[in-house]
């Protein structure tokens, strides 16, 4: 049965219209139904499924706030599907819902996937999630009445004092592109634009190797496009030297057709360097993108439009509109903060304590040291009730 539920997903995000999603959206709600009543999460093996099946730790999970009493739940933020299904093998799952309030982290838009259709159904009490685009405020809703959306992607979380910007004279690389290997970042759309520039335009790539494509497996598909050698190659860099570079760069690009939110775009944004996307992109930070902080593509010609970005990237002013229209995880904190509150004083609890601040390092982990001490204590109770240790060694 949860294979019929894959199925259907899969058919979800192929629908063509809004009208056909919602009526393959109401018989994955028909099946995940069937799966709860016929005590089905007990049978379900979610690693034959979800994979990752780690039993001891959570890296992308962080405690928000701490267990005040049963008037006052904790908070506990859990990105990548991947992550939080950990929890649905929990034999005390009942227990944590009664100690925390859980926030999700979907990782890709549209959003149907097994975790994100079964696991809400299957869970004991309400639950919040973040979004990937700005679409999915409305499609979450619809794959469970335990879920509620809230107007946050995950590249809302960036700490902008991580990004050191430098005047424009002193950025020496034309174009950088963010990117891990995979297909779907669409490294050949770059190089096939390469052929059509000046040899003298300085390009870096930085990612890290995925879904089983390598270095040599981006190597050869330049050499196929007859570009090799025109860029600099940048795998599995530091989180300070993915800053440094940003900053250093003219402009960059997104190359993707579809995914989730893309943190790249905000860093890059919040590194005071342009971004440029495809104008029909599914990506959720493309909502980031207007004169100031950068350009959409069309798909022809993408080598001239690539040119004349860099000629006037001077012009652009992304850092200052990401100040000025909270695109930070400060402001983001408040968001989350004030819907968390809402849920909490609409189902008769109490609100006296607000979150701690996190940002994401890849995973999400809280700001400020003073923060991590103060719920230190709160960490160890959860790894000492429910056996996983939350958040990265």
């Amino acid at each position: 049965m949860a294979r019929a539920i894959i199925r259907l997903c899969q058919a979800a995000r192929l629908a063509g219209s809004d009208r056909r999603m919602i009526q393959v959206e109401q018989r994955i709600r028909k099946r995940a139904a069937e799966i709860q009543r016929q005590d089905w999460p007990k049978k379900l093996n979610w690693g034959e499924f979800a994979g990752q099946m780690k039993r001891d730790r959570i890296e992308a999970g962080v405690v928000l706030k701490r267990y005040l009493g049963p008037r006052e739940r904790g908070v506990v933020f859990i990105s990548f599907e991947y992550q939080w299904v950990r929890l649905a093998q929990l034999p005390n799952l009942k227990e944590f819902a009664e100690r925390y309030i859980l926030v999700l982290a979907p990782s890709w838009s549209p959003p149907h996937c097994l975790e994100t259709t079964l696991f809400p159904a299957l869970y004991p009490d309400r639950l919040l999630s973040t979004i990937s685009n700005e679409e999915d405020l409305r499609i979450l809703p619809r794959l469970s009445s335990n879920l509620s959306a809230a107007p946050l992607l995950a590249s809302h979380w960036v700490q902008p004092e991580l990004y050191k910007p430098v005047p424009f004279s002193e950025k020496d690389i034309d174009l950088v592109m963010v990117a891990n290997f995979s297909v779907y970042k669409r490294h050949f759309a770059l190089f096939r634009a390469l052929r059509d520039m000046p040899g003298s335009v300085r390009v870096v790539l930085v990612g890290r190797p995925l879904a089983g494509r390598t270095t040599e497996t981006l190597l050869q598909e330049a050499a196929a496009f007859g570009v090799a050698g025109r860029f600099e190659l940048m795998v599995n860099v530091s989180d300070e030297a993915l800053g440094t570079t940003l900053a250093r760069s003219k402009v960059s690009v997104i190359l993707s057709r579809q995914e989730g939110s893309c943190v790249a775009v905000a860093e890059s944004i919040l590194a005071d360097t342009p971004v440029g996307l495809y104008a029909d992109a599914r990506v959720g930070s493309r909502m980031f993108i207007n004169a100031s902080t950068g350009r959409l593509f069309q798909h022809h010609n993408l080598g001239a439009q690539l040119m004349d970005f860099i000629a006037n990237a001077a012009g652009y002013a992304p850092r200052r509109w990401a100040l000025k229209n909270g695109l930070t995880c400060f402001d983001s904190t408040k968001v989350l903060n004030v819907a968390l509150k809402r849920e909490a004083l609409a189902a008769g609890e109490e609100w006296t304590e607000d979150i701690a601040a996190h940002h994401w390092r890849p995973n999400p982990v809280l700001v400020w040291p003073e923060d991590q001490q103060r719920l230190q204590p709160e960490f160890d109770e959860f790894e000492r009730r429910f056996g996983f240790a939350l958040g990265t060694k």
